[in-house]
């Protein structure tokens, strides 16, 4: 068996129950090697995934705030 193409996915955890799946199709070129295209798109794929914003919770937003605010009083 010949394999032409790759395809490499991967779900990223968002947080509150929300998920986003990056996927990517590469064609292996003659004289490519199958673990090279497979790890590149992996690469890839983690790269785009890295740079997906997550929401914060409301609790992680209140938390901030009051981290904001005791950082705010510890400088006056």
């Amino acid at each position: 068996m010949k394999s032409k193409e790759v395809w490499y996915e991967r779900k990223f955890n968002l947080g509150n129950f929300e998920t986003e799946t990056i996927g990517l199709l590469v064609v292996v070129e003659d004289g490519e090697k199958f673990g090279d295209v497979l790890a590149a798109a992996r690469k890839a794929v983690l790269q785009q995934g890295s740079n997906i914003p997550r929401p914060k919770s409301a609790a992680v937003k209140e938390l901030l705030g009051v981290l904001d605010k005791k950082a705010g009083d510890s400088i006056s």
